[in-house]
């Protein structure tokens, strides 16, 4: 098991270029599964639909929506190669309808207000942009090859990738989120965010690739739309006081992870006992799911497979 887990993570972060077609391919099927599963609805329909690719790279998730739906126009933001992120190997056909923009989505000006240090960027969006992404991917991981901290990385890659999705979604639009082990308080509490502010959420585990891990998909349609959406603005606000915190920003340090409390501002813990029954509909098949890979997985390995 330990040896499958880690052969997937060497798919995503190594930059042989056999192993970042497979992780090309890999994502395709991802995204593949998840729209077909939802009856291809999770695509907005739209005359002209624009998405936005966090961690894109290689490009198999927006290789596959500007194949299946080819009104699309899309964006990319992905780390640089030189900083050991993956090589951009969207199909040359696919390229004209696809901005890429390079650059390490942590250390954008993702604050309240401008920091001056010199290892932080300007937002890559005009915050004026009215109209948004219909659609917006939050795919990224940390690379494990390029950090000795990678469960610090991931932290500060949460959240940032949160306010770039937040900041830049259009009214109604949708949300495809990776996170992991519905069960964690944090988790929890974005699962509680998202369901507040969307019109509607489901959870889906592709079984071609994180089946027998604690990763799963979450999809949030409506964004805006939901019963608390008039929460939308003071929990951006908190999100960027929090990747302040988190990053050390402001006192020129490597910061922190994520601590428990840290998103008490979006749901503390009386709420998220309030909220247990919609918790469980979210997660039960997840988990069921994975126990039933696990159990698949040792049955095979017990007959030699």
């Amino acid at each position: 098991l330990r040896a499958q887990v880690q052969h997937q993570r060497r798919q995503a972060d190594s930059q042989a270029p056999h192993l970042q077609f497979a992780w090309f391919n890999s994502m395709k099927a991802v995204i593949g599964e998840i729209d077909e599963a939802f009856g291809r609805t999770i695509i907005p329909q739209s005359t002209q639909l624009r998405f936005l690719d966090v961690g894109c790279c290689p490009g198999g998730f927006s290789s596959y929506i500007l194949s299946q739906y080819p009104s699309t126009l899309g964006t990319g933001l992905s780390l640089p190669v030189e900083w050991g992120g993956h090589e951009f190997l969207l199909e040359d056909n696919l390229r004209e309808r696809y901005a890429l923009i390079w650059g390490d989505v942590t250390q954008y000006q993702l604050g309240p207000q401008i920091l001056w240090k010199s290892n932080l960027h300007p937002f890559p969006f005009n915050p004026e942009y009215e109209p948004g992404f219909h659609l917006v991917i939050l795919d990224g991981h940390p690379l494990r090859s390029r950090d000795v901290n990678v469960h610090l990385r991931g932290d500060h890659l949460l959240i940032s990738q949160l306010i770039i999705g937040m900041s830049t979604i259009s009214q109604s639009g949708t949300v495809i989120m990776k996170l992991s082990k519905p069960e964690r308080v944090i988790t929890s509490q974005m699962l509680y965010m998202l369901d507040i502010l969307c019109a509607d959420i489901r959870t889906w585990k592709p079984t071609c690739m994180h089946a027998i891990q604690e990763t799963f998909y979450v999809i949030a349609r409506g964004f805006g739309d939901g019963s608390q959406a008039h929460r939308y603005a003071s929990i951006l606000l908190g999100l960027r006081n929090l990747w302040v915190e988190l990053t050390g920003a402001k006192q020129g340090s490597h910061g922190r992870r994520l601590q428990p409390g840290d998103l008490d501002f979006i749901v503390d813990q009386t709420g998220i006992l309030g909220y247990l029954n919609r918790l469980k509909e979210l997660s039960q098949h997840l988990w069921e799911v994975q126990a039933q890979s696990l159990e698949g997985y040792h049955v095979a390995k017990a007959n030699g497979f």
